[in-house]
């Protein structure tokens, strides 16, 4: 009986010690993929000066006005982004273990048809950008959501601007 207990106890410790040492590895793992993002993100900032880089828990996001990217009412990439593109392009594929969530936004003029259209035509024309400065086609994902996120009010000119924008969602890719 004393033995059993004892052997109870040794793998009961065993369990125990293969439980801390994987939560540690996760947690390295976890604070490498934090320490991968932040370096994107500062690179990112100090690269993009027409772009709106924010760090979200573990993802990034940037922001290009539609003045930046698009004419209004648009989808064809403006010629004068071409070179920002080129250097965003770059620092993406410089740090390729993430995935990118391309999102085209509208304001409220115009029908709904139209908008949800036009915000997939731009989040799409944004993908072919990037993908014509080489990154990776598998790693990017468009979504079109025509005027449903706003950031600002659609009553005004200066609000309606704002929300006519294309966002880029950077997220650690976990199969890397």
């Amino acid at each position: 009986m004393k033995r059993m207990l004892l052997t109870s106890r040794y793998c009961l410790m065993a369990i125990v010690s293969i439980v801390v040492m994987a939560s540690c590895a996760s947690s390295r793992k976890s604070s490498s993929q934090h320490a991968y993002m932040n370096k994107q993100y500062e690179e990112l900032k100090n690269t993009l000066n027409d772009a709106e880089v924010s760090i979200i828990k573990d993802s990034l996001k940037v922001i290009f006005p539609n003045n930046v990217l698009f004419s209004s009412s648009s989808d064809q990439v403006n010629e004068s982004v071409k070179p920002t593109f080129k250097h965003f392009a770059d620092v993406l594929n410089k740090y390729n273990k993430t995935k990118i969530l391309i999102t085209g936004h509208t304001d409220n003029t115009g029908t709904a048809e139209y908008n949800r259209e036009l915000s997939e035509r731009r989040a799409t024309g944004a993908k072919q950008l990037l993908n014509s400065f080489e990154v990776n086609n598998d790693r990017m994902f468009t979504w079109g959501l025509s005027d449903r996120d706003p950031i600002a009010t659609n009553n005004t000119e200066a609000g309606k601007a704002k929300n006519r924008r294309v966002e880029f969602v950077i997220l650690y890719d976990v199969k890397n």
